[in-house]
């Protein structure tokens, strides 16, 4: 059966941010390719912040434009109570990289890290890092895009390669189609490699979440940069 699923009715029922270092893959990060790591960021402030907040604030004021990907610790059940052993932290820092302040808010919630793939930084829990049960981990031989509109529908593919895994989306932040149609073929790539290239075309400082709980889990696209719903 098609798990795909569109979950923007349980909008409310997500965490209260709405919006994840090697996982289970060979990442190769060409020079050319990298995110903008050493960029210095003039001033960065987080005040009783959690990681999330973080990154949304990174985001903003980088400077220069940044692919996010995060995944969110799934809860047993979306209905279920977030946790609530969110490290809430302060931190003021000026004249820092990119790559000094991602360090700097992992080590403020150890829970995560960080690897780059492609323009992508991504961000993690580091118990799924080499998971090999977790869906990201999956690898793909060969998938087919055809003309898909945006990155909602690039992922009907990706669930027909995997029918018995439930994935579900939404879309924040305005638009996130594409401005034509996209048809191409990826081969030996992960699924959090395929979800990294299809975000990333959606345009500069693009994102994407992996949040929900283990019974409705779901891909959110941000366009425009990464933000939290507070």
């Amino acid at each position: 059966m098609n798990k795909l699923t569109n979950l923007a009715f349980i909008a409310g029922l997500l965490s209260p941010w709405s919006f994840g270092q090697a996982p289970a893959r060979e990442p190769v990060v060409a020079e050319e390719a990298s995110p903008p790591l050493d960029h210095e960021v003039a001033f960065f402030e987080v005040t009783n912040g959690s990681l999330m907040h973080g990154l949304s604030e990174l985001s903003r004021n980088a400077g220069v434009p940044l692919h996010l990907g995060v995944e969110l610790a799934l809860r047993e059940r979306l209905a279920d109570a977030v946790d609530g052993g969110v490290p809430f932290f302060s931190v003021h820092l000026e004249r820092q990289t990119v790559r000094d302040i991602l360090n700097a808010l992992c080590k403020f919630d150890p829970r995560y890290q960080w690897s780059t793939d492609g323009e992508t930084i991504e961000i993690y829990p580091v118990a799924r890092a080499r998971d090999a049960s977790d869906l990201l981990n999956f690898r793909i031989a060969q998938i087919k895009l055809a003309g898909v509109p945006d990155p909602g529908q690039a992922l009907t593919p990706l669930s027909k390669q995997f029918p018995d895994e439930q994935v579900g989306y939404m879309s924040m932040g305005g638009n996130s189609s594409y401005r034509e149609g996209w048809t191409v073929t990826f081969e030996h790539v992960s699924v959090r490699q395929f979800i990294d290239r299809i975000t990333e075309h959606m345009g500069p400082a693009s994102a994407w979440v992996w949040q929900g709980g283990k019974d409705a889990r779901m891909f959110t696209f941000i366009k425009g940069g990464f933000y939290d719903s507070r």
